[in-house]
């Protein structure tokens, strides 16, 4: 049926590989639960502990659950580092992408639910490191940002700032088709049919050459989650915005 480690968890398959691990999809064999094993190289084996801790401790709905993570002994007899995480149902948003832009309602929501998760986790001392589309997924539940295995102390200088200028340069990209940036130069002005002007100068906030300039992850928050909330919703301070709620 498949690979078993730690007489429990059974690899199906791999979902996706990359250049610190292979995500495989799985399932518990004491609870028949699908999930998601990620398995590290032994390289980055402190990337396994660091992603748990770092999860339970946003305990954000759009991240996704850990259930475990420890060392196992692969069928080779080498041991490896594992995280064994919730089993998403959807795509990457870099996959949707390739297709060209999204419709501006919906590329100002996923960016309001990565901005959401990053001023929860700014707040709580955390920065991401690698906000890219092809670090988000897109589920029925909505966006699921994923893959903390970088993320550091939000203490260091800048590193708010330049989780910010890369969720600004993902914004971009969502709304134009145009390949995200990675370093700072001016954004352009944005031409979007019907986008909201507060958005577009929001976006081009995020984006200043000096990171100082740059607004917070939580100002992010709120200025997209209200810019797609209906007219007669309540005052921003009231409404039951996941960026709201989890900065209280």
């Amino acid at each position: 049926m498949g690979t078993t480690i730690l007489r429990r968890y059974v690899l199906l398959g791999p979902i996706a590989r990359g250049g610190m691990s292979t995500v495989y999809h799985g399932f518990d064999s004491h609870s028949a639960r699908p999930l998601a094993v990620k398995v590290i190289t032994p390289t980055h084996a402190d990337a396994a502990g660091r992603e748990a801790a770092i999860t339970e401790r946003l305990r954000h709905p759009s991240v996704p659950k850990v259930y475990d993570h420890g060392s196992a002994r692969l069928p080779d007899g080498s041991v490896a580092p594992y995280v064994v995480l919730e089993l998403l149902d959807g795509v990457a948003l870099a996959g949707r992408l390739a297709a060209g832009p999204l419709p501006w309602p919906e590329a100002v929501r996923i960016a309001a639910t990565v901005a959401d998760v990053l001023a929860v986790a700014h707040r709580r001392g955390v920065v991401h490191r690698d906000v890219s589309a092809r670090n988000v997924m897109l589920t029925r539940a909505g966006a699921k940002i994923i893959d903390f295995g970088l993320a550091g102390p939000a203490g260091a200088p800048g590193l708010p700032a330049d989780d910010v200028f890369a969720l600004g340069a993902l914004l971009l990209r969502m709304l134009t088709g145009w390949p995200e940036q990675h370093g700072p130069r001016p954004a352009p002005v944005l031409a979007v049919p019907g986008l909201p002007r507060a958005v577009a100068e929001l976006c081009r906030a995020t984006m200043r050459r000096k990171p100082a300039d740059r607004p917070g992850s939580a100002d992010v928050a709120i200025g997209l989650w209200s810019s797609i909330m209906p007219a007669t919703a309540p005052p921003p301070h009231a409404l039951p915005a996941p960026a709201l709620h989890h900065l209280n």
